[in-house]
């Protein structure tokens, strides 16, 4: 699979976990971040480090990188949330937001631990941008002392889980250090039948607990969720994600083509924008979630249908014009020395 579906694809389960009782929403998240650890690793080597003061233009670049979208989506969830109700009163009446809530709703930050934050898929975004502000100390830890890096994000994420669960960044380090791990240790990358065994293994665990009477509970929560399923889902996805991680990393050896891309752009304006539908319709119309399994699936298809729409207009009209920009001011940050050194050679000839 080239790399580009991937992202899609985990998107997709995203959608389908909060659409349906299909219990597969943190596992994608975890291989997002395994994904941006080998991503960032590379792009700091290759383009960041040679450019003026790098860490701030790759902190410019990253903030430059989620914000258009993020600011969209989350701009769009406060007229449905705060806007809205006061032309047309819900017959689900919102929760009043945290003040958190509110600034994490323009700034990102603390968006992970905000209570009543309306576009909750972004706690994930928190979790990302936090990982941006660390990465390029942790790359240069990983350069010069690999061993002492790993040991002390996996204290330091260890530590963070018993005091914090996964209220915290620091919780989620392994996963962003097992793709800088593969980046820094190309070795590493899994070759294609252990990329294959890992993703078919991935499956049949999913199948397994589908099929199964007893496993099921662990695997479908819905609207009631059961104590089995409070307390084992959240291993499973992590155990599902630790079992897909060579066939998430095996993707990076794929060339990637012109539609690929497209896709692996529209997987993150997917990732945000499908919550909009979701939370105008749990709002406004309550009763769809009464309805019988068919026909809930028939009156969901709409909200589906326009988000996949909505993440591809995104992606072309707003995403990819601001990422050119982007991509244009990173490289007016590059210091080189040959232009210099151009510039003073013509000047002697010219005299």
């Amino acid at each position: 699979m080239a790399p580009g579906a991937l992202r899609f694809l985990l998107a997709t389960l995203v959608v389908v976990f909060h659409y349906t009782s299909f219990g597969i929403g943190h596992m994608p998240v975890y291989l997002f971040f395994a994904l941006s650890g080998y991503w960032v690793f590379t792009m700091w080597q290759k383009k960041y480090a040679a450019t003026r003061e790098p860490y701030a233009t790759f902190m410019i670049s990253r903030t430059w990188r989620l914000a258009p979208v993020f600011l969209l989506c989350s701009l769009s969830a406060m007229a449905i949330s705060f806007a809205l109700p006061l032309v047309i009163a819900p017959a689900l009446p919102f929760a009043p937001p945290d003040p958190l809530a509110l600034i994490s709703s323009f700034v990102l930050l603390g968006y992970n631990t905000a209570a009543g934050a309306p576009l909750v898929p972004a706690w994930s975004l928190d979790i990302e941008f936090q990982f941006y502000l660390v990465a390029p100390f942790v790359i240069a830890l990983l350069q010069r002392r690999a061993l002492l890096a790993v040991l002390l994000c996996a204290g330091v994420s260890v530590a963070s889980f018993a005091v914090f669960y996964d209220r915290a960044s620091t919780s989620y380090l392994p996963w962003f250090l097992a793709g800088m791990l593969a980046a820094r240790y190309p070795a590493l990358l899994p070759r294609p039948r252990v990329a294959q065994a890992s993703g078919l293994l991935t499956l049949g665990v999913v199948v397994l607990f589908a099929c199964v009477p007893a496993l099921r509970p662990a695997l479908f929560g819905g609207a009631h969720r059961g104590e089995i399923y409070m307390t084992w889902n959240p291993l499973l996805n992590a155990a599902l994600a630790a079992v897909a991680l060579p066939f998430a990393l095996g993707t990076l050896s794929v060339r990637s083509g012109k539609f690929d891309r497209l896709l692996s752009d529209a997987s993150y304006s997917l990732y945000l924008v499908h919550w909009l539908p979701l939370l105008y319709v749990s709002h406004y119309l309550p009763q769809i979630a009464a309805l019988p399994h068919f026909s809930r699936a028939l009156a969901t298809m709409p909200q589906v249908l326009l988000s996949y729409a909505a993440a591809f207009a995104i992606t072309v009209y707003v995403d990819r014009p601001c990422s050119r920009v982007r991509e244009r001011f990173v490289k007016t940050r590059h210091a080189t020395h040959e232009q210099p050194a151009a510039a003073t050679l013509a000047t002697r000839s010219v005299r």
